[in-house]
């Protein structure tokens, strides 16, 4: 099946954009908002989106916002907004992994598609990361369609993105921005579900010190070992291991190691993944 590919504008030209873009508000960039500009194509892979299918996608991005209170201030309901645009992203846009990993991409979405909704989402806070497309692992856009590829699981018509729920921007950082985890889903998938598990989430250690030592530990048995082979449910044993080993050597720098009933009465009930 022949997927999408989509305009695509360089760091420099997004920043040219942006440089107006960050001294607007949000009602003057929705009024706007333009779908034209000198941009370039991906030459091989997919078919060229149209003008009705980019406004389409812009459609489809601001009405989800519009569920969240837009134009108005997001207010507390930032996380709820992300898992919710993180499935239309994904969904409507009809892209491949590949033209997902470019970041021009989603420089062309976030100066040009939607900025009102970018600006929206940030504001008042400005960080270049958030529009511009390198990296992926802060852009406003291009993080939440690689964690819904990554987490998401086919569930009847549709995908279940409940993964996305249990845990924070901050410990999703930690797993994307190793591309190895979080471009392979099955191991992802796997990772997020033991970071969420109780013996984390009940200990007296620092949860980002954990989080980060527990993906280090993972991204450095990414050479020595075939995670593709394995099923989700060896992966998941596997990586219990690991969350075992990253808790016993924090401990062994003085904080107390969380209760093992967990361990000891087997692995908890799967996530839909598993039954995947």
């Amino acid at each position: 099946m022949m997927m999408t590919l989509y305009p695509r504008l360089s760091d420099a030209e997004g920043r040219i954009l942006l440089d107006r873009i960050r001294l607007q508000d949000v009602d003057t960039l929705a009024r706007n908002a333009r779908l034209d500009h000198p941009m370039v194509y991906a030459p091989t892979g997919g078919i060229p989106a149209g003008r009705e299918h980019l406004e389409a996608v812009a459609q489809a991005i601001r009405q989800c916002a519009k569920d969240y209170g837009y134009p108005n201030r997001i207010g507390d309901v930032t996380r709820d907004f992300d898992h919710a645009l993180a499935a239309v992203v994904f969904e409507d846009t009809d892209m491949a992994p590949a033209e997902a990993a470019a970041p021009e991409v989603w420089t062309y979405m976030a100066t040009r598609l939607v900025p009102d909704v970018v600006m929206w989402r940030w504001q008042p806070k400005y960080n270049e990361k958030r529009w511009i497309g390198r990296g992926l692992v802060r852009h406003t856009l291009g993080r939440l369609w690689w964690q819904a590829y990554a987490l998401g699981v086919p569930a009847g018509d549709g995908r279940d993105y409940a993964l996305l729920d249990t845990l924070s921007e901050a410990d999703l950082n930690q797993v994307f921005e190793r591309r190895s985890i979080g471009g392979t889903p099955p191991l992802a998938r796997a990772l997020v579900s033991e970071l969420a598990d109780t013996r984390i989430a009940e200990s007296s250690l620092p949860r980002r010190d954990i989080v980060r030592d527990v993906t280090k530990r993972v991204s450095r048995l990414i050479p020595f070992t075939s995670f593709l082979a394995l099923d989700e449910r060896q992966i998941r044993m596997r990586l219990r291991d690991v969350v075992t080993e990253s808790l016993t050597a924090l401990a062994a720098e003085g904080w107390p190691v969380p209760s093992e009933r967990s361990v000891q009465a087997g692995l908890p009930p799967l996530n839909p993944v598993d039954a995947a």
